[in-house]
């Protein structure tokens, strides 16, 4: 018997799944998701650590995608910019000669950035299979908006994460939080610049991979206290421990700490980027404007007890958006309404 849609993108690291990334934690989420619901899928791993190198993935990949097209209805490829340019184009062709639908679903958010300084050679690869495809899904509003001239079925798969407990105690206790990796484009000085000035009951955790030549001991020294690197599976269980989340990145598309603390009501400071802005409300968030210490400062400050309930709360109800059970609903139904069969 065909099963229902052949679904090409990244599983966990086989040898090392502990090591992983925004884009495996989103297709093992699709895949989960499938799997609770009995949607009939066959997959193909194009995670290239998984395979002996990046020739032979490709090659692998290739004739895997040759050998299981044909016994199903659908075809969706989800993948990165690279994927893009090689895998794409391959499934655009055997889903043409072999009259099947196909979808393709681009992860991260600087895809406008990077298509405009591709060759007229990549721009036309990737345009031949956005074009020929039934649907297309980017990760940010503006991304559709860019693409959506090339395919009128363009939409909107935002980063997405299973919803959690919203945190049952409220009370404001000033304890900040910053989780990502530990460099200057995530607004790092900027951190620095600010506690270095605040008073003691204001507190700042720090988790990630230090980068750029931050040591434990020069954050120490601006009142940030590093605590080392979380695993994925360590995150959520720290995000509780704190009161606010807050990300002065240079450049962001769509974060999924940002997304993780929304899901448990808590309230966040990030900048004006383009996709934090799609993402947050004012009424769960305060942005500031990039480098600005000043009003990162004022940020912080602005936000008190008697307002911090209504904050998380609102933070719980923004989550809606990415909970990924409705978007991955959503994308199947998309996808599968072409070949007039139900999810």
């Amino acid at each position: 018997m065909n099963k229902q849609i052949l679904l090409l993108g990244p599983k966990s690291n086989i040898k090392h799944p502990e090591v992983t990334g925004g884009v495996i934690v989103l297709f093992e989420n699709l895949l989960s998701y499938c799997n609770l619901n009995k949607i009939e899928y066959d997959v193909i791993d194009t995670n290239k650590a998984n395979y002996k190198n990046k020739l032979f993935a490709y090659l692998s990949i290739m004739f895997e995608l040759f050998k299981r097209s044909r016994k199903v209805k659908y075809i969706s490829l989800h993948g990165t910019a690279n994927d893009y340019l090689f895998l794409a184009p391959i499934v655009a062709f055997i889903s043409l000669i072999s009259n099947k639908s196909y979808s393709l679903r681009k992860f991260a958010g600087n895809f406008d950035m990077l298509f405009e300084n591709y060759s007229l050679l990549e721009k036309k690869i990737i345009l031949f299979s956005l074009r020929h495809s039934s649907v297309n899904f980017f990760e940010t509003k503006y991304l559709v908006d860019y693409f959506k001239k090339y395919n009128s079925k363009t939409y909107w798969f935002p980063n997405v994460r299973k919803k959690q407990e919203i945190r049952v105690s409220q009370d404001y206790e000033k304890k900040f939080v910053f989780i990502g990796l530990v460099c200057r484009e995530k607004g790092i000085d900027v951190l620095c610049e600010v506690f270095k000035n605040l008073s003691q009951d204001y507190t700042i955790d720090i988790y990630g991979e230090l980068s750029d030549g931050y040591t434990a001991n020069y954050l120490l020294k601006n009142n940030l206290h590093y605590k080392g690197k979380l695993e994925h599976n360590q995150v959520m269980s720290k995000l509780y421990q704190y009161d606010v989340l807050i990300l002065p990145s240079f450049r962001e598309g769509y974060p999924g700490i940002t997304i993780e603390a929304l899901s448990i009501g808590m309230p966040i400071i990030a900048t004006k980027l383009k996709g934090i802005q799609e993402m947050l409300d004012k009424d769960s968030s305060v942005l500031c404007e990039v480098g600005n210490s000043e009003e990162v400062r004022s940020a912080i400050k602005s936000i008190k007890q008697n307002k911090y309930a209504k904050m998380s709360d609102a933070a719980f109800k923004q989550f809606e958006k990415f909970d990924s059970d409705i978007n991955n609903k959503i994308f199947l139904q998309k996808i599968i309404k072409d070949n007039e069969a139900d999810v």
